[in-house]
């Protein structure tokens, strides 16, 4: 949703910026806009009389709009309501009466100067989420890769125990045992999870 913002009439709210963001001037402004709910929307800074000095490094998306020596910054934002071709999808922001009452009459979002700063606060105070950190890939030595897969090998070679209906074979009995079958070698899925295993402990 698009925004055009009294930004005089913003800037000049006392008692909501904490200490540290007094003073942000334009470029300021921007920077929180940027950085808030509104970061993707187009954004019209409207400033009253003409620019003293360049206004760049504002963000992208976000433009400044000067009345000049001889209209008010309210003449523009007025212009800009009146013209605008969904004024449904428009916030104006700002306290002047006039032009919320402009706001209000062609339908567009209206919102006090204070109310968008306490806004910008709110969410420039909100923790930033980190994107999770990634594990470091550890390449071990090729003998130590080889050296885990002979020990998956020997471990494959193993009989298992084995057991007849009345419990475990005893030492001294004379009866046979099966055969042992051979299960042929472990699959591919059991011999990468070792080896991942064994990454796992060179990292640690």
């Amino acid at each position: 949703m698009p925004l055009v913002v009294d930004a005089w009439n913003v800037l000049h709210q006392t008692g909501v910026l904490p200490p540290e963001m007094a003073g942000v001037g334009l470029k300021g402004l921007g920077a929180l806009i940027k950085g808030s709910r509104w970061s993707k929307e187009a954004v019209l800074l409207v400033c009253d009389g003409t620019p003293k000095g360049p206004h760049g490094g504002l963000p992208q998306g976000i433009k400044v709009a000067f009345s000049g020596p001889d209209r008010e910054a309210d003449d523009l934002i007025e212009r800009r309501i009146a013209l605008t071709s969904a004024p449904g999808q428009l916030t104006v922001v700002s306290s002047d009466r006039r032009l919320r009452t402009a706001g209000r009459k062609r339908g567009c979002k209206v919102m006090t100067s204070e109310a968008f700063l306490q806004r910008l606060v709110l969410d420039a105070s909100r923790p930033t989420r980190s994107a999770p950190k990634r594990p470091t890939k550890v390449d071990l030595p090729q003998d130590m890769i080889d050296q885990a897969q002979a020990m998956l090998d020997d471990a494959a070679a193993l009989p298992p125990p084995h057991r007849d209906d009345h419990g475990p074979i005893d030492a001294g009995s004379t009866a046979t045992p099966p055969p042992v079958k051979d299960s042929g070698p472990l699959p591919q899925t059991v011999i990468d999870e070792a080896i991942r295993l064994i990454r796992t402990w060179g990292e640690s």
